[in-house]
């Protein structure tokens, strides 16, 4: 029975949650937070107090008392993005595992998006309208696009109503017209972001917004209305709401509706970062979802033990279609060594061993791998590292995608045997993983490398010594066995077996 309780707990700079679920029949068996500020010291660049890091671990010891009396064998330990960052984030993560067991897990921008986008992800599948997630959290904002229920793009800004306030509170001191002045503060970092694929086809007048994480501004709206708030409500409602909102007193917010004090300094900066994005997105509705975080994590669970069929990898692959398209990458060929690599890479599974993850990695890859070329052609490889690296792929870790960046970096000229003094600073784990992935997308991108796709099928057949790739093709491929020579080497230093290449015709 107890196999089927899974327990998430999770550490940001608000407070620590726990939620207990069955997951066989996706029902919560206990929730429970415990406010802990510790926004103030992250945010600033404070190191976070001890004694808030002991209340966090105190909480933290009754949430496992908790899953022992609940008899929950399966539970998890994860830590915002924005207390990553914190200057002692080290320090908290060493207290977590001395005084609980648990290894807490650093969320990344993008995990955060992709784990609190998937309840609603799932309830837009039959919707016909364009509809954007928008998810508020006191450093960062993210925007998702979804078009009749079909994920299109995410783009995340280092916006969040923390650092609005603070420089609110600046421009009053200094600014006549300060309000104006931050709206102009605010547009210039959304514009610092390629936003453009989030809004270019709105046509729609039926557009709407969902905001996620923003339960502060729903009860704000729930209380300045008067009445219980309908699944959606119109603009001209939260604009009305904003306007009477810029001269208000906080007295006002606390007594009228229903602020918390500690909350108020962040309720008008929030209300105008929305609003840029409604006009953004040329939005006519906005609703809210309570839709978070652990929710995603309970999904991907489900998903990860057989109780749900829910994929919503296609969202990360989309993102990385977005991005390869982004940076003038060759579609046919991208598509075709993509194919190809996902076949060796199902054939070769009694050599490599690897899951369902490691193949998302390796297509990732595939469809990337050519991104540097929008840099320079020579050494593209390594413009591909740094463009992957450096760019917010939904879903995937930062060390997943350091784990990519490295596929696509091997996929060329260089190997890992060529590279030991970069190479050696990976793990050992990821660097058998990058070698066994690397060296099958060297195979794939061989058997197109002069992108005239005269090879439009394979077959693969592992003998005793050797892995036999045939290829089907009528035209020459004298040059496709040269290069697939030179590049199979690797495979050969990875798995123990030769490459072959050979062809056969096409009737």
């Amino acid at each position: 029975m107890t196999q089927k309780y899974f327990g998430v707990m999770t550490v940001n700079v608000t407070g620590v949650e726990l939620l207990i679920v069955n997951l066989k029949t996706h029902k919560s068996l206990e929730k429970v937070t415990k406010e802990i500020n510790l926004g103030d010291d992250v945010y600033r660049q404070h190191p976070v107090k001890f004694e808030s890091v002991s209340k966090i671990v105190e909480a933290l010891t009754g949430f496992i008392q908790i899953l022992h009396d609940y008899g929950v064998e399966n539970y998890q330990l994860w830590g915002s993005q924005a207390l990553s960052q914190a200057i002692n984030a080290d320090f908290m993560a060493d207290q977590f595992f001395l005084h609980t067991g648990i290894e807490v897990r650093w969320l990344s921008m993008s995990d955060e998006v992709y784990y609190r986008n998937q309840n609603v992800s799932l309830e837009l599948e039959k919707d016909n309208h364009i509809v954007y997630l928008v998810g508020i959290t006191s450093g960062n904002t993210s925007v998702t696009r979804y078009d009749s229920g079909k994920f299109v793009t995410s783009t995340n800004f280092a916006l969040g109503p923390i650092k609005i306030a603070e420089d609110l509170q600046s421009l009053r001191q200094s600014a006549p017209n300060s309000i104006s002045v931050l709206n102009d503060y605010i547009d210039s970092k959304l514009k610092d972001f390629d936003i453009g694929s989030l809004v270019n086809v709105v046509t729609k007048e039926d557009s709407q917004i969902i905001l996620l994480g923003t339960s502060p501004i729903k009860n704000v709206v729930t209380h300045y209305i008067k009445e219980e708030l309908e699944p959606a409500f119109s603009i001209s409602v939260f604009n009305d709401l904003v306007d009477d909102i810029v001269d208000a007193s906080d007295q006002y917010l606390t007594d009228q509706l229903q602020v918390n004090e500690d909350a108020v300094p962040l309720i008008l900066p929030e209300l105008l970062l929305i609003r840029r994005i409604i006009q953004l997105t040329s939005a006519k509705q906005i609703s809210f979802s309570d839709s978070g975080i652990v929710d995603g994590i309970v999904n991907d669970e489900e998903v990860a033990l057989g109780f749900s069929k829910h994929d919503f990898t296609k969202q990360m692959i989309t993102m990385a279609t977005n991005l390869a398209n982004h940076y003038d990458v060759e579609p046919v060929h991208r598509d075709l060594v993509t194919k190809f690599a996902l076949h060796l890479f199902n054939q070769l599974k009694p050599l490599h061993t690897l899951g369902k993850r490691e193949r998302v990695l390796l297509e990732i890859a595939s469809i990337l791998h050519d991104v540097g070329n929008y840099i320079g052609v020579h050494s593209h490889y390594l413009h591909s590292e740094y463009i992957i690296k450096n760019s917010d792929i939904i879903g995937l870790s930062s060390e997943e995608l350091e784990i990519i960046a490295a596929i696509a970096k091997y996929h060329s000229a260089t190997t890992p045997s060529e590279d030991l003094s970069h190479f050696n600073q990976i793990s050992a784990e990821n660097r058998r993983l990058i070698s066994k992935l690397a060296a099958i997308l060297r195979l794939a991108d061989a058997l197109d490398d002069d992108r005239q796709q005269k090879i439009q099928k394979i077959s693969v057949s592992i003998k005793s010594q050797s892995v036999v790739i045939s290829a089907y093709s009528n035209a020459n491929l004298a040059y496709e066995n040269w290069i697939f020579n030179s590049k199979s080497q690797f495979f050969q230093e990875t798995y123990g077996l030769k490459a072959v290449l050979k062809q056969r015709g096409v009737k």
